[in-house]
């Protein structure tokens, strides 16, 4: 029956023909309507506790699950410290995997599928890095569970119930008047939602705990063999600042901060990449990896920082990705741009972890598992640009820039350039950051009290010459790398690979000549367009000579 109809059937029933009385309960009625639907969401707790009154205490175990979500603008804020959320969505597919919901009622909720067999067109998805709709659809799976706020057995002598209490603390907090805290808290909303698992047998503890191992333990197994599946490699950015992961100060936990990642392929290798000083970089990177020659020595650093400089076009990025996929690591992309504190350069470079959508827990990785990547510093930041040379330069025996010269580089920088979150530790004002980014800040990541061993780092640049001094001096780079115009020799071997042919001596001698006579500068990558727009070597020559004139 409809509500209004009721409500006009109360106000009939209740009438009085006194005009002014009746003109009240027409009023009050609808509130009470609209107080009884507010409250329903209470009910069910309070018919819990008055049945709870027939039981003996004696007769019955209860074991909670509870977690606190908190909502922003942008949508659910997680919390670093609280893992509870794991243990419920372990409970809810493994409810959804046996327990029989058939002539039941219940409802239907969309669940990560853990156990999925993977179909080509997945692998090939996530091999790129594609994030198709279908693919994410196929993640999902419809589950079968127990309705809200109602008990239901699970199995012999376990009842179970799931209840949500939406509550408004941040609001009521936020309009008592007191402005005081409106930092964070402003508009942020809390849900209470809890797992209570009961039983009156005789065993009660053993069997709830029973079915919580059960279920958590079959959730572990699956997270693990889905994880052992992926054999990625990828690229993570930091995310934009709208999805950087924040807390209200209430809860006093830290804030993990949010990636982007995307598969990286096996394409480019140090095999399709022609430089002349390739042979001595990759003795480096083995000695490296297999801690020989000076990475051997006890004491020795055991971190590598690379500066790679030259030219557009000259395979900087190439480069980067052939390193990555000669060590088998990831690549975590640092934007100078996007930082605003050396707090936060220090968190992005330290803490190892990376929260992503879609993960229960963010992903853990080890510097030996990592490149880190500055890719045009000189664009990216003011704080590297060398410094005036009226100002005070950093003494080599102290590895940093003297307090004068930090004073005065406090500064520098582009605020508008810097659009990253500021870090929830860090003290701001009207006119930024007390802790802004500052060379001495970033000198004191690479090269600080902080140890990174295994760590491998590659600034890349166009103009090195605009660089502080100290920011590129030996100990904080092994090896600076011109990658500069091909020459005639590297030509030939990436022409005889591209076409997987050996060049005759004709052939040799007409790149030479090409050479020899051009005063026009040839890219690397100028060359490798020629090889993959021609078939024959013969018009790809004739085209290169073209090119040099």
């Amino acid at each position: 029956m409809d509500s209004q109809a009721i409500q006009f059937g109360m106000m009939n029933s209740m009438r009085t023909n006194n005009v002014l009385l009746d003109t009240l309960i027409c009023l009050l009625i609808p509130v009470f309507f609209k107080c009884l639907y507010d409250s329903t969401t209470h009910l069910a707790p309070l018919l819990h506790y008055f049945q709870g009154l027939y039981r003996k205490k004696t007769d019955q175990v209860l074991r909670r699950i509870e977690i606190k979500q908190h909502f922003n603008s942008y949508g659910k804020v997680h919390d670093g410290d609280q893992h509870n959320h794991i243990l419920q969505k372990a409970i809810s597919i493994y409810l959804s995997q046996h327990l029989d919901m058939d002539n039941q009622s219940g409802r239907y909720e969309l669940l990560e599928k853990l156990d999925k067999t993977k179909s080509d067109d997945d692998d090939n998805n996530n091999y790129y890095g594609y994030n198709s709709e279908r693919s994410q659809l196929q993640k999902l799976d419809i589950g079968a569970l127990p309705p809200l706020n109602d008990w239901i057995t699970i199995e012999e002598g376990v009842e179970f119930c799931h209840e949500i209490n939406n509550g408004n603390n941040g609001d009521e907090n936020n309009n008592d008047g007191n402005n005081n805290n409106n930092n964070n808290s402003g508009g942020l909303k809390e849900s209470t939602v809890t797992f209570l698992l009961r039983s009156s047998l005789s065993d009660a503890t053993d069997r709830i705990d029973a079915f919580v191992n059960r279920a958590y333990a079959s959730y572990q197994a699956a997270v693990i063999a889905k994880h052992k599946q992926d054999k990625s490699r990828y690229m993570y950015m930091s995310a934009p600042s709208g999805e950087t992961t924040s807390t209200d100060e209430s809860t006093s936990t830290a804030a993990v901060q949010k990636y982007k990642r995307y598969a990286l392929s096996e394409d480019k290798t140090f095999g399709s990449l022609f430089f002349d000083e390739k042979a001595p970089l990759l003795t480096l990177l083995n000695n490296f990896l297999q801690k020989k020659g000076k990475f051997g020595i006890k004491g020795f650093p055991y971190k590598m920082g690379l500066l790679l400089h030259g030219p557009p076009g000259t395979g900087k990025t190439s480069l980067i990705k052939a390193i990555a996929q000669h060590t088998k690591r990831h690549i975590v992309n640092i934007s100078l741009s996007k930082i605003r504190t050396n707090q936060e350069l220090m968190d992005l470079m330290f803490d190892m972890k990376f929260g992503l959508a879609g993960e229960d827990l963010p992903v853990t990785l080890g510097f030996d598992k990592i490149v880190f990547v500055m890719e045009d510093v000189d664009c990216a930041s003011n704080v590297v640009l060398a410094r005036n040379e009226d100002k005070p330069v950093a003494d080599d025996k102290d590895d940093l820039p003297d307090l004068v010269s930090l004073s005065k580089m406090e500064g520098f920088g582009s605020d508008d350039a810097m659009v990253g979150p500021a870090n929830k530790g860090s003290s701001a004002s009207k006119f930024g950051p007390k802790d802004k980014l500052n060379l001495s800040g970033l000198l004191n990541v690479l090269d600080g009290v902080v140890d990174s061993p295994g760590r491998i780092l590659i600034m890349t640049t166009n103009h090195p010459e605009k660089l502080d001094p100290a920011l590129i001096r030996p100990g904080r780079v092994n090896k600076k790398l011109m990658l500069g115009h091909i020459s005639s020799r590297q030509t030939h071997l990436m022409v005889e690979h591209y076409f997987m042919t050996t060049l005759d001596i004709k052939q040799k001698k007409a790149i030479d000549d090409i050479f020899a006579n051009t005063t026009n500068k040839v890219s690397p990558a100028q060359v490798e367009q020629l090889c993959a727009e021609y078939d024959d070597v013969s018009e790809m020559l004739e085209a290169l000579a073209k090119l040099g004139d």
